[in-house]
């Protein structure tokens, strides 16, 4: 047997039954990466939510503001993406996983593969996205 042989694509059904766990550790390393964001700043890990002082930093107002910006950025993507997975795990509860939130059909397995949290099929994404 080739290698290539011995490495079969999972059917979509393996890769629904692994969403879960997935989509599980997903949300915690989200939620970690979020708090270690909002809660330790340059001078170490402190109580209260907030992003670094970065004019503290550097005497440059443009690279603070820009620095401060890539923060902010980064707290928004990492916010996006964990609602994401919190609506995939609501879907999981509610027997819809691997359902497209807009037609109803399958989404593919490779697709879930790639994206475990996806609500739409690559068709619906893709009409949404324009």
């Amino acid at each position: 047997m080739t290698d290539a042989a011995a490495r079969v694509a999972p059917t979509r059904e393996d890769v629904i039954a692994r969403l879960p766990e997935q989509l599980r550790h997903r949300r915690e390393e989200l939620a970690a990466a979020l708090s270690t964001r909002l809660h330790q700043d340059s001078s170490g890990d402190h109580a209260e939510a907030g992003l670094p002082r970065r004019a503290e930093e550097t005497d440059d107002d443009a690279a603070a503001e820009t620095a401060r910006e890539r923060d902010l950025a980064d707290l928004a993507r990492l916010t996006a993406e964990l609602a994401q997975v919190d609506a995939a795990l609501a879907r999981v509860r509610l027997g819809q996983i691997g359902e497209c939130d807009d037609c109803g059909e399958a989404i593919d397995a490779a697709r879930l593969l790639v994206n475990p949290a996806a609500a739409r099929c690559a068709e619906c994404q893709e009409f949404a996205d324009q």
